[in-house]
């Protein structure tokens, strides 16, 4: 009788012990790898209907990870709370938009997105920063942009 409760016991021992050692190791949560995960984004164009800026981006690399982007801008002129001309690039404003949201138009690797509420008879400086859906990636910007001005 003793054998056979021994028995049993030692390989269910031996068992637990292989199962055991399946788990051991340093676990980690994923990580974001650069040069896989990035995107850089270049506005392609950008012109006003109405009151409303219309942004076309183009976003390279990595578009399926491009969670949001921020409009950045200022007006630029003599009114109180404008930037002045040839001051360095101060955002005033921001307008967000994130994936799944109204206004967020990602077609392929194209974004469209339209700021409204501006005058366009005003000059802006403007620049999108995009937001990579993998919290470990910096910000990705574009250049600083002026209405009013050729956009290439």
């Amino acid at each position: 009788m003793r054998f056979s409760v021994i028995l049993p016991a030692a390989l269910l021992a031996m068992a637990l012990l292989l199962i055991s050692g399946c788990a051991i190791g340093k676990k980690e949560w994923p990580s974001a790898v650069p040069k896989e995960d990035r995107f850089s984004l270049h506005v392609e164009q950008g012109m006003f209907e109405g009151d409303c800026l219309l942004l076309s981006i183009r976003v390279s690399g990595a578009v399926n990870r491009l969670w949001a982007v921020n409009v950045q801008y200022e007006s630029v002129g003599l009114d109180e709370g404008d930037g002045c001309e040839g001051c360095p690039f101060m955002p005033r404003t921001a307008e967000y938009f994130a994936r799944g949201q109204k206004g967020f138009d990602l077609n392929g690797n194209v974004l469209s997105v339209s700021v409204c509420g501006l005058n366009p008879d005003k000059q802006y400086r403007f620049r999108i920063a995009g937001e990579n859906e993998l919290s470990g990636m910096d910000l990705e910007y574009t250049e600083v942009f002026e209405t009013l001005s050729q956009i290439d």
